[in-house]
């Protein structure tokens, strides 16, 4: 196996459910070696109540259960912070400070250290302190009014996790440049990543289209001609994404409908002006063939069109199956890391692991003794 990318780098991760763990999952991907610190007897809250969500984000990591509402658990994780290169948090704004485990305690430990807090809104800020999820920083950030039926009100996001997923891509990005300047100069730093912020990088691509023109609303997104999910004769669903001209002609063409040939409709801005007229055409005439049909005479065609994969099939996806896109294992199937590239190797991972399985491996290589360790779970704190 060629060298993998983060070789020698170490990660403590005392983060959760889904924004860290994603991280610090794609850290370890590349070679990084990620210690999952966990709260002892209860762990990572996603364990139980989205275990699903726990084996796909926690593959090959380590786990160690320390209680650092303790002291002794505390000065155990500034033994491992000695020899570490990035920790990543995903505390309320206030609570490392509160515990004495926040970047400026942990510098003087460790200067090399990258310190990522990940946060809803931030470390600053008005909404610093109001708890949230995907479902608020997506609707902060932009997105849920882009979101729902195109005449409709804000309706609840999409069902993948934007908004924290943005902030998880956000922090791998931020560590990977943290580790790059630390190359040149020595020292490590604090990342402030706010998800809400994160998001809203996501969201800017709309900003520059809604300052040109101050009436943009979501309609202008949603709704345009022949571009959008159709049903088909089968009760299945194609995606079908004739947005530029050439790929609208190509689909006048397979369509047939003459009214489609208007010359008001030529040209794509005029066009989608006119997406109240076209679309019940295009809509009807999609429930006049099956699927198979429509895909096979629309790609035949030069029209981009896709089928709508469910979670159900989309393990038999030929696109994902042929480039290696998942990873058998423990009778559970992962999402391979997407780029193949060399340095990176998600196959070398096992299962998600128990809960305080490497406990014992970490803070012995920290040097603590066996007796210490036992001192430290009769109190309470490991």
């Amino acid at each position: 196996m060629s060298e993998l990318a983060l070789s020698g780098i170490r990660v403590l991760d005392l983060t959760e459910l889904l924004p860290g763990p994603f991280a610090t999952q794609m850290l370890a991907d590349m070679g990084a070696e990620v210690i999952k610190i966990e709260r002892p007897k209860v762990g990572d809250n996603a364990r139980n109540m989205l275990a699903g969500v726990f084996r796909m984000v926690n593959r090959g990591k380590k786990s160690v259960t320390l209680n650092l509402k303790t002291e002794e658990g505390r000065d155990a994780l500034k033994r491992l912070v000695r020899d570490a290169d990035i920790l990543a948090e995903g505390y309320r704004p206030g609570v490392t400070k509160r515990l004495g485990i926040d970047y400026d305690t942990l510098k003087a430990i460790n200067p090399r250290l990258i310190y990522a807090s990940i946060s809803g809104f931030g470390q600053t800020g008005p909404y610093r302190d109001v708890p949230g999820h995907d479902l608020n920083y997506m609707a902060v950030g932009g997105a849920t009014a882009l979101c729902g039926t195109p005449d409709g009100p804000p309706e609840q996001a999409v069902g993948v996790p934007v908004a924290d997923l943005s902030g998880s891509f956000y922090t791998t990005i931020s560590v990977l440049a943290a580790l790059q300047l630390r190359a040149r100069t020595g020292q490590g730093q604090f990342l402030d990543v706010s998800i809400t912020d994160a998001v809203l990088t996501v969201v800017s691509p709309r900003l520059g289209t809604a300052q040109e023109n101050p009436a943009f609303t979501k309609k202008d997104i949603l709704r345009r001609a022949g571009y959008g999910i159709y049903e088909t004769r089968d009760k299945r669903y194609v995606a079908v994404g004739a947005i530029e001209d050439h790929f609208w002609h190509a689909l006048v063409k397979v369509l047939a409908i003459p009214a489609l040939e208007d010359a008001r409709y030529a040209k794509s801005p005029e066009r989608w002006q006119y997406t109240e007229q076209i679309e019940p055409l295009i809509r009807e005439k999609m429930l006049s063939r099956t699927h198979d049909e429509w895909i096979k005479i629309l790609n035949d065609n030069d029209v981009p069109v896709t089928t709508v994969t469910s979670l159900s099939s989309i393990f038999e996806e030929p696109q994902f199956t042929q480039r290696g896109m998942f990873i058998k294992g423990h009778g559970v199937q992962y999402v391979n890391f997407p780029v193949p590239m060399q340095g990176v190797d998600a196959r070398r991972h096992g299962e998600s692991p128990a809960l305080g399985a490497n406990t014992v491996e970490i803070l012995s290589r920290a040097g603590l003794t066996a007796s210490d360790i036992e001192a430290l779970k009769a109190k309470g704190a490991a």
